[in-house]
């Protein structure tokens, strides 16, 4: 097993084995830090990722978002040769059950926004490091993605402190992040 795949499997565990009341403090730390922050204030067009079992819940943001008329977009997988787009939501009932029951949004011709025109992603993972290092599931969905976006763009990735690690090994590929938003 490389090391990539041992920290992940390892991590995972540790981010499940956290308490479901110990989860919605760390959340609801999250969600305010998040919401009060410059870059988000500033923002119009996010780009978020729609949290899925145990990650840090974006579900508030991406309603709260909404009500303050930013424009919402969410990923939506292709496959593994096209990667994911970025397909703008209107409301949390555009989502629905995909596979393994992530929620995502119907692909139509007039939804999908250009990389260029986010202004704010907000990354899922598994760890992240403080010299910007974020390790993913392994699919590389958004290390290509958010290769393709302005270098004005902040990358802000959200996990609980116990994601945080002392370094990660990074490939040549791999992306780093602007910053780290946590419990």
């Amino acid at each position: 097993m490389d090391s990539k795949s041992y920290l992940r499997k390892t991590l995972i565990k540790l981010r499940d084995e956290i308490s479901k009341e110990h989860r919605q403090n760390k959340n609801e730390s999250i969600y305010h830090k998040i919401i009060n922050s410059d870059f988000y204030k500033k923002s119009h067009n996010i780009f978020v990722f729609v949290s899925y079992g145990n990650e840090v819940d974006t579900h508030r943001i991406i309603k709260h978002s909404l009500e303050r008329g930013k424009r919402v977009c969410v990923p939506k997988v292709i496959n593994k040769n096209q990667g994911m787009k970025a397909v703008e939501i209107t409301c949390w009932s555009d989502l629905s059950k995909s596979y393994r029951g992530i929620l995502e949004p119907e692909l139509k011709e007039d939804n999908v926004i250009s990389e260029e025109e986010i202004d704010l992603v907000l990354v899922p993972g598994v760890a992240f490091d403080h010299k910007g290092g974020r390790l993913g599931y392994g699919g590389g969905f958004y290390d290509r993605f958010l290769l393709k976006i302005s270098k004005k763009c902040k990358i802000v990735a959200i996990g609980y402190k116990e994601q945080i690690v002392n370094e990660l090994p990074m490939d040549e590929h791999d992306v780093k992040i602007n910053c780290i938003i946590t419990d």
